[in-house]
């Protein structure tokens, strides 16, 4: 483990905005509605967009990724109309743009996963955090098979890591083998290593992944949407659309409905956990 990142140092790289627009777009008619950012909310928005827009044929919803923090800035320069975000907007960006409005429509929980022969089903935060730490590097120190961990990560513009360095790191230093840019590829990446370890959103957990429980108070708990609702499970994070000010016209329309029981159902679905 030759490399780290902290979440003490994450800086909002700006510059990207204004490649993404040129790779993807913006719409110069306005006739489009730009949401862009974090690739977890990916699922619930483009049913999101299917549902609505078959409703209201009018409107016209254009996704797109680049991160959590690609998102929040392109809606604070002015070149999205909404950001996508896994994660709170940060106080250096409401400083540079005091507007920004956070629009919770949900919530989404995070799975320690870990390859085929880690051979552990539960760990605490302390073990998990230990192991990120670069502290723990076989896994027969949590009580699994002797092998040598394979540490994998989010980059750190995500809002998938912010909540894992939030939750789990409290900003200090991750040591890891592998960095990837996408709940997919964190995905991939622990599945096709059987001593890795890596973290993804609830919806993205099938029968291909291990995920773990968190021991919490001596009993483990399992990353459920249920153990989330009910509080005992201790890892997930706000799905927040966010807009330049208070939305209006049909922007305002769009964001209202997600919070609609039509909408909060299509999150539950999509594997998200709704709005209580």
């Amino acid at each position: 483990m030759g490399r780290s990142i902290s979440g003490k140092k994450l800086v909002t790289i700006a510059i990207l905005v204004s490649l993404t627009v040129g790779l993807f777009g913006f719409p110069a008619d306005g006739d489009e509605t730009l949401a862009l950012g974090s690739t977890t909310l990916h699922p619930v928005m483009n049913e999101f967009k299917i549902a609505y827009e078959r409703e209201n044929p009018e409107f016209i919803l254009s996704i797109t990724g680049g991160g959590s923090g690609q998102g929040i800035n392109s809606v604070s320069m002015g070149t999205a109309d909404i950001g996508m975000t896994s994660r709170e907007v940060r106080d250096i960006e409401l400083e540079a743009e005091r507007s920004l409005e956070s629009h919770v429509i949900g919530q989404d929980g995070l799975a320690v996963v870990v390859g085929s022969n880690a051979g552990v089903t539960a760990m605490t935060l302390e073990q998990v955090r230990s192991i990120f730490l670069g502290d723990i590097r076989n896994w027969n120190e949590v009580g699994g098979n002797d092998a040598q961990i394979f540490v994998n990560t989010r980059e750190a513009g995500s809002g998938t890591f912010d909540a894992f360095d939030r939750i789990v790191m409290g900003g200090a230093d991750v040591r890891f083998d592998n960095e990837v840019n996408s709940n997919g590829g964190m995905k991939g990446a622990v599945t096709g290593n059987p001593n890795a370890i890596g973290y993804l959103g609830f919806n993205f957990i099938d029968d291909e992944v291990n995920a773990v429980d968190i021991i919490v108070d001596g009993e483990g708990v399992s990353p459920t949407k249920e153990n989330v609702m009910n509080e005992t499970y201790p890892l997930y994070r706000d799905l927040i659309l966010v807009t330049k000010g208070e939305p209006k016209g049909a922007v305002k329309e769009f964001i209202e409905w997600t919070r609609s029981p039509a909408a909060q159902a299509i999150v539950d679905e999509t594997g998200y956990i709704p709005l209580t």
